[in-house]
């Protein structure tokens, strides 16, 4: 079993990476997970995570915030907004269970940056996961 927003972390990325028309614009393998500054353009990063309890007497459950990065190599915003309406339509209301939690996404909002250089384009697009450990009290 792994923790909340690592658990919605792995089902985003495998739901972008299964949307064709995403993939048709950002290469799968550019979908990724990563700690650095983007090197491959276009890209897709799953970003920062927070995961706030909202357990209650009978459940163990909590309210993730995920962000995901959209960088792109041009000096408009047309191809990191196309991207970033399907990572909208792959994440929209997804559900699904991961890692033991029972996860339902909603999407929140999204911010479009121009870098100072003029040559990338950065979305930031936030998501709340409500997510439900369909493990707890399993021995």
């Amino acid at each position: 079993m792994s923790e909340a927003s690592l658990a919605a972390q792995r089902l985003a990325v495998t739901k972008m990476r299964a949307r064709s028309q995403l993939t048709a614009l950002c290469p799968s393998a550019n979908i990724m997970d990563r700690n650095a500054r983007p090197e491959l353009f276009p890209c897709v990063l799953v970003g920062e995570g927070q995961t706030v309890d909202d357990s209650a007497t009978c459940v163990v459950a909590a309210e993730v915030f995920l962000t995901i990065h959209i960088w792109t190599k041009e000096n408009t915003m047309t191809a990191c907004k196309s991207i970033s309406g399907e990572v909208q339509r792959a994440l929209r209301n997804a559900e699904g269970v991961q890692d033991g939690w029972a996860l339902d996404f909603n999407f929140d909002d999204a911010i479009y940056l121009r870098d100072p250089s003029g040559e990338h384009s950065h979305g930031v697009l936030t998501f709340s996961v409500m997510a439900e450990d369909t493990l707890a009290g399993v021995v």
